[in-house]
């Protein structure tokens, strides 16, 4: 008797890790790959409130837009069939999310280098979290060591720095194939 190829694989796949780590591109290809849906919370939030995410936390602050985040992945959470979940870079930082989250599936960090995100956020004005900022440099770097401790309690990391999705979106297939054998 032959296996499928996702039995045994958990029903859903979050992927954390900071703006500009691939979470959306990687999620999307890897969706694609496996024959899951895909969701991006954010856009998914941007798409009901009729707005961008910058224009979410203009108008009603990071409070409320997170408030919102929680409303999503919630949905994400009780989802039928399989997914694939990017989260917001900062999605994983509450407690409350990250019980939710690992309740319900694998997490992978999608781990990228300092340097690597400030280039691919170069020409990016919609990443509310930098947005302000005196220099961008410094607050990615800041957010990034804020945020790392988080990143790091996911299942699997995944360095992103340097590669093309496609390679990034294997070796994700290659670790849940792992996990699924180890069952």
């Amino acid at each position: 008797m032959t296996r499928s190829v996702t039995e045994g694989v958990p029903k859903r796949v979050f992927l954390v890790g900071f703006s500009g780590s691939g979470k959306s591109t990687v999620g999307k290809k890897l969706a694609g790959l496996l024959g899951w849906s895909f969701v991006d919370v954010d856009a998914v939030i941007a798409a009901k409130e009729h707005r961008s995410v910058p224009c979410i936390f203009a108008a009603g602050g990071e409070r409320y837009f997170r408030r919102l985040e929680r409303q999503e992945i919630e949905r994400a959470v009780r989802r039928k069939g399989r997914a694939i979940i990017a989260l917001g870079g900062g999605a994983f930082q509450s407690g409350a999310n990250r019980l939710m989250i690992r309740r319900a599936g694998t997490v992978v960090y999608l781990s990228c280098s300092a340097r690597e995100i400030i280039r691919r956020l170069r020409k990016l004005s919609n990443r509310p979290m930098l947005e302000g900022a005196d220099s961008r440099k410094k607050r990615v770097q800041e957010l990034l060591r804020n945020r790392k401790p988080y990143y790091s309690l996911a299942d699997m990391t995944i360095r992103t720095t340097g590669k093309a999705p496609a390679r990034v979106v294997r070796e994700i297939r290659i670790m849940l194939m792992r996990c699924r054998d180890a069952r």
